[in-house]
């Protein structure tokens, strides 16, 4: 058979056709697996995002996609915002990871999931009305899932408490509005505890998880940078939770009552503007 001629320069068009077909399928497919899961609407000081390996300076604007590693410095605070509009405060000297962000075909959330390597974040999560929650806060010894809206996590390690010299690492769990399940996966026959608006729980190493105790009455606290807690900021007056917690009472603007308690929860802390 001769493929010579017009039928020869039509079969190298159809299989050029074929491979700028894939081409565009492949890219569509790359596309979407590292389609932005949200961006970095707020930054203070100095941060970092560490994705596959290479990190590089935070800056206002920059998309956050899964697996990314956003790292704060000692001065330095981050706003996240992702596509569903809940916002994610990382506070000074703390490292988070977006591990998964699925979304449902209308684009609302179907599963959230954040990784607190150290330090403190807030969640701020945008719920619909009777939607099934879908938001976690993962640190290496507890599970922190949204059934409200508003909370602080805290996670430290290499510390001891008073009340837990056994224990080197320690997560707290603070609630500005809603209620947020509290469970520890390294120890699943632990019950896990539900945490309401002005209340806290800490999680001490593998053991089981502190019942719920308000707030307010945990004495004067410390807050950081735009009244948010700050890691370590712990009083050491009754109720508060030992050293390298955040859930002891909180002075100051967005926290609750300090100088010994007594208070009701504030109003919640205002987030960052661009920097």
């Amino acid at each position: 058979m001769n493929c010579s001629g017009p039928f020869k320069i039509s079969l190298a068009a159809a299989t050029l056709a074929v491979f700028v077909a894939l081409g565009i399928l492949l890219d569509a497919s790359v596309a979407r697996a590292q389609a932005a899961a949200g961006s970095i609407t707020a930054i203070n000081g100095t941060a970092t995002i560490t994705r596959a390996g290479a990190t590089t300076p935070a800056a206002y604007g920059a998309p956050i996609q899964v697996g990314d590693t956003i790292t704060t410095g000692p001065n330095g605070r981050v706003t996240i915002t992702l596509s569903d509009n809940t916002q994610l405060e990382v506070t000074e000297s703390s490292s988070l990871q977006l591990t998964e962000n699925v979304l449902n075909p209308n684009g609302t959330r179907a599963s959230t999931k954040v990784t607190l390597l150290g330090g403190l974040v807030r969640s701020l999560v945008r719920f619909s009305a009777g939607a099934t929650p879908n938001f976690e806060v993962h640190t290496p010894n507890a599970v922190a899932a949204a059934r409200g809206t508003t909370y602080d996590t805290d996670y430290v390690s290499g510390v001891q408490r008073p009340d837990h010299k056994e224990c080197k690492e320690f997560t707290d769990v603070l609630v500005y509005d809603g209620t947020v399940e509290v469970s520890n996966p390294t120890n699943p026959s632990a019950p896990s505890v539900d945490v309401h608006t002005g209340q806290k729980t800490s999680v001490p190493c593998g053991l089981a998880v502190l019942p719920a105790s308000s707030a307010a009455a945990a004495g004067a606290g410390a807050t950081g940078a735009a009244g948010g807690l700050s890691a370590g900021a712990i009083a050491a007056g009754a109720g508060a939770v030992g050293v390298g917690g955040a859930v002891a009472g909180v002075a100051g603007a967005g926290g609750f009552g300090g100088g010994g308690g007594g208070g009701t929860p504030a109003a919640i802390p205002t987030p960052l503007s661009p920097d």
